[in-house]
């Protein structure tokens, strides 16, 4: 494995395929499946995420930004992209160029689409906000009269509308209802016109758990193809999940220190007895093990939970090993499951306040991405030495 370092991000491609699975069963058969690869993929690594997600068969895959298109269209994805969020004109060109569809709702695009003088159309996808108060068109005219200009405008064709939920993953649907009634009046108005827009979808991973009627013929599929709850309110029985990414590290140093001994920055940890032993690992918040977890956070080693003590700093952290009973080289799991114990990223996200993805999608670039398929690597991407071929001192 091409690595220096003892740490890296577990991708389990057999969770990703077995999630999609889960939404496959859950939705049948008419109901396409939109794979959300934006932020590298909720971390788990854009490329390799999107070429698994085309091998189980989804028809379409979606970004936050023209530049994420762009990497996966340099790395050989050919699958149809949908750029999610605001595109300015001057990308009209590339994107259409490049087969990228993008997410319009002001003139300017189809302006600069249109003068083009093109000989290869440009894909669209309406967005309508009806109650996130983003990006999209608010008022229902406003959005139809739009779609009608689009579908009138030479070099455009207006492929999909869209919306996004505000509240799915919340208990109460009293919200997400008002939503989709917007927007059915909305899509049902072209329908009934005898207007065919290939892709009518509104459903998130939420929806696709709880309301999957509010759907329409497409689902965005985000956080939970990781195999992550959009929230604890959503029905964990519905659709069987399971976490597709593990932070793991090793142990480089162990020390047995005297009773009072400090550990870290600001010396705010002192050891309790003699003989104390501390492990240092080498993540630290500059990898996405953030600073803040610090007296918070536990990791595993041996399938035994251990404190994480002392500042976490930017490179490195240290637990304390209680039993005593740790050597170099060991593995230690952040977040996932060792042996019989699991830290869920829910864990973290709540001595965090915040949700289970932003923990994923913190793990920083610098951090090698280890693919695992049938308990096998099948692939290493360390993007740190993509200049060299050098292998690492542990394969």
């Amino acid at each position: 494995m091409d690595t220096y370092r003892w740490t890296r991000a577990e991708v389990d491609l057999d969770a990703l395929h077995h999630n999609l699975e889960q939404f496959r069963i859950a939705l049948g058969p008419d109901i396409k499946i939109m794979a959300v690869v934006k932020a590298n993929a909720y971390g788990h690594g854009a490329v390799k995420v999107a070429e698994e997600a085309i091998r189980h068969g989804v028809e379409y895959l979606a970004v936050a930004f023209l530049d994420e298109a762009l990497e996966l269209r340099h790395f050989g994805i050919e699958a149809p992209i949908l750029v999610l969020g605001y595109t300015p004109a001057a990308g009209v060109e590339v994107a259409r160029n490049r087969g990228i569809t993008l997410t319009v709702f002001d003139d300017d695009v189809l302006e600069a689409a249109a003068s083009q003088h093109p000989t290869k159309t440009l894909n669209i996808h309406v967005k309508v906000d009806t109650g996130m108060g983003r990006i999209g068109l608010t008022d229902e005219q406003d959005a139809i009269r739009f779609v009608e200009k689009a579908l009138k405008t030479p070099g455009v064709a207006v492929e999909g509308l869209f919306t996004h939920y505000a509240c799915a993953d919340e208990c109460d649907k009293t919200h997400v209802t008002e939503q989709y009634r917007k927007f059915a009046r909305i899509a049902d108005h072209f329908q009934k016109q005898g207007i065919s827009l290939k892709y009518v979808h509104a459903g998130n991973s939420a929806t696709g758990i709880d309301t999957p009627d509010y759907t329409r013929n497409m689902l965005r599929l985000g956080v939970s193809m990781y195999g992550l709850y959009p929230s604890e309110e959503v029905n964990h029985e519905r659709v069987r999940l399971k976490p597709v990414m593990s932070l793991k590290s090793g142990v480089v140093m162990v020390k047995r220190l005297p009773q009072g001994s400090t550990v870290s920055y600001g010396a705010n940890y002192a050891t309790a007895q003699d003989g104390e032993t501390i492990a240092t690992l080498p993540i630290g918040y500059a990898d996405g093990y953030s600073r803040l977890l610090t007296g918070k956070a536990e990791a595993l080693i041996r399938g035994k939970r251990v404190p994480v003590v002392g500042n976490i700093c930017m490179d490195q952290c240290m637990v304390r090993v209680d039993d005593g009973e740790v050597e170099v080289g060991e593995e230690v799991v952040l977040f996932g499951t060792q042996g019989e114990e699991t830290v869920p990223v829910e864990e973290l996200a709540a001595k965090l306040g915040t949700i289970n993805y932003e923990i994923t999608c913190m793990v920083s670039h610098r951090v090698p991405r280890v693919y695992v398929k049938g308990g096998r690597v099948t692939e290493f991407d360390n993007p740190l030495l993509h200049f060299t071929n050098e292998k690492s001192i542990r394969s």
